[in-house]
């Protein structure tokens, strides 16, 4: 079946899923510019993610401790409390909010995923599953479907200084030969089995539709094939 994979915040403690958005959750299945999961992605970084640390993170991957990467470490603390020791994406689906539900964009499949929690809660008095999406089953669609997803021109990472825009960074194959499909951002904060650790895991990004003062434009980066 392949691995499977979520953009993940763990310090709100929330995720976004593609298939929310009728994508694939697979490594690259997302990575096109224009794709909406990265939108949303987008949409969270400049807003309630800000600041945060984020990861493309996979559910085939254990988490070890100690590691030095600190963002792996806390999934790691985070799982041994929750009683999983390094089984970090089970404790994810199964503790963390699923936000994909803010977004209009994901509103076709999140308003049926969540018809048939309301079928299995009147049906049997209880769900025997975890309430993903965090709703209030009095009020199930309240305060969900309010957000819009957009992309913005500059992708920052505040940690090391630098930034890259798609309108300017040449993303480039492993071969040199030219990609203007796909947006490099997960392999960069990638974490599973399928890939190795990204250049950008554990560091702080942003997004901004103006050009950062004293940042470093990357006039390059690569994909991993």
């Amino acid at each position: 079946m392949g691995e499977y994979y979520n953009w993940v915040n763990v310090d709100k403690r929330e995720y976004i899923c593609p298939a929310d958005f009728d994508y694939g959750n697979k490594f690259h299945e997302s990575m096109h510019k224009d794709s909406i999961p990265l939108h949303a992605l987008h949409t969270l970084l400049n807003d309630e993610w800000k600041g945060d640390h984020v990861l493309w993170f996979g559910d085939e991957c254990s988490v070890s401790n100690p590691f030095p990467n600190k963002i792996i470490q806390t999934l790691y603390d985070q799982s041994a409390a929750f009683g999983y020791p390094g089984d970090a994406f089970d404790m994810i689906c199964e503790s963390y909010r699923n936000v994909s539900c803010l977004f209009r964009e994901a509103e076709k499949d999140v308003r049926e995923e969540i018809g048939y929690y309301i079928e299995e809660l009147r049906d049997y008095g209880r769900l025997d599953r975890f309430n993903e999406y965090g709703i209030d089953f009095e009020k199930p669609f309240q305060g969900l479907f309010i957000k819009q997803a957009k992309r913005y021109k500059y992708t920052l990472n505040h940690t090391k200084k630098v930034y890259y825009s798609l309108d300017e960074t040449v993303v480039l194959y492993q071969d040199h030969t030219r990609n203007d499909y796909s947006d490099p951002l997960p392999i960069l904060m990638g974490y599973g089995r399928v890939t190795e650790p990204g250049e950008w895991l554990g560091d702080i990004i942003g997004v901004s539709d103006q050009r950062p003062e004293g940042y470093v434009l990357l006039k390059e980066l690569f994909v991993d094939w």
